[in-house]
């Protein structure tokens, strides 16, 4: 039975504590969200936007979070997808339309992938982070950093306003637990914040979008968890159609199994970082890439295992031990 259950939790468990409840967007539908203007949104410098998404499929500009816009000349940010399914995130000094700055992550977001971003800025830049992991990114436009333009504009969520006032970039896929704080977060607090949900007081937690609604159809209310703002900063659907754009199936689900995590000391896996061989102490492992995919699973059959990594590719993955219904998951650098 044991076995049984671990085989069916596979999937799972290199799917890291989501809401019950995500929503949908569609391109068809053109659904999306507006959160009206509030003055603790109008982040320009040290801030950390977050998300959970899973793409499913990518445009040349499909846009998730827009602030600002083109015909008044209050353009400040973006963050969006590109054809070749990288993520990108467009920042403006001037307001105009044209972006100051382009910072790109090269890791790619495939789609149907679910994987959890964080973006910091501050004076020194932009950062991609996925799944708690900090990521390589190149500027293809500009290399500014600093203050970026002040708005009074509402923000978009999966859509985009252009300079003639019509609406389109509609996002099509998966977003969850979105988070904007005042401060840029460190890593080791985005790293937790990928393994958790928050409470919502948390210390620069302006806006905590759950998407837990079970609602229908156009012009349902996104509740703000976020207790700094509260309902001052609750969004609207909107759609072309009756769609109904908050789904009970998102990127993460909770299990009974995964409430309840195993102190380190119950489980080790060294060394680590490591250059081939490592050693799990514990009976069922799943091997997760940095996107989430299990790519390794093992039954154990002694106290201490040594398992061979010496044909995986240097990276961070993540080791989750299973036992008793209970798992501990490790972050591993194979170099």
């Amino acid at each position: 039975m044991k076995t049984l259950l671990f085989s069916i939790l596979i999937l799972s468990f290199c799917k890291l504590f989501a809401q019950n409840y995500g929503i949908n967007f569609s391109d068809a539908d053109n659904n999306y969200i507006i959160t009206p203007n509030n003055s603790a949104i109008n982040v320009t410098n040290n801030f950390t936007i977050e998300f959970w998404m899973r793409p499913s499929k990518t445009f040349l500009f499909a846009c998730l979070l827009d602030k600002g816009k083109c015909s008044n000349n209050s353009a400040s940010f973006d963050i969006f997808t590109q054809t070749d399914s990288t993520l990108n995130f467009g920042s403006n000094n001037d307001g105009h339309c044209t972006y100051t700055n382009i910072y790109t992550c090269n890791t790619k977001v495939l789609p149907g992938s679910c994987i959890h971003v964080a973006l910091s800025y501050s004076s020194s830049g932009a950062k991609f982070y996925y799944n708690g992991v900090l990521q390589a990114g190149h500027y293809t436009q500009g290399n500014f950093a600093g203050t970026l333009h002040s708005n009074s504009e509402s923000l978009r969520i999966a859509h985009y306003i252009f300079v003639d006032e019509s609406l389109g970039a509609f996002y099509d896929g998966m977003l969850d637990e979105l988070r904007i704080w005042n401060r840029v977060l460190t890593p080791t607090e985005i790293l937790s914040n990928y393994q958790n949900h928050l409470n919502g007081n948390e210390t620069g937690l302006q806006l905590y979008y759950k998407f837990d609604n079970q609602q229908n159809g156009p012009g349902m209310t996104v509740y703000n968890s976020a207790t700094a703002t509260g309902s001052a900063l609750n969004g609207l659907t909107y759609s072309n159609n009756s769609a109904t754009p908050f789904s009970n199936n998102p990127c993460f689900a909770y299990t009974k199994i995964e409430e309840n995590i195993l102190e380190p000391k119950d489980f080790n896996v060294f060394p680590n970082p490591t250059t081939g061989k490592i050693t799990v102490k514990g009976e069922k492992i799943i091997i997760c890439n940095i996107l989430g995919e299990p790519i390794y699973t093992l039954l154990l059959k002694e106290e201490f295992n040594d398992i061979d990594l010496s044909n995986f590719k240097s990276g961070v993955y993540f080791v989750k031990i299973f036992d008793n219904k209970k798992f501990y998951t490790v972050k591993l650098l194979k170099q």
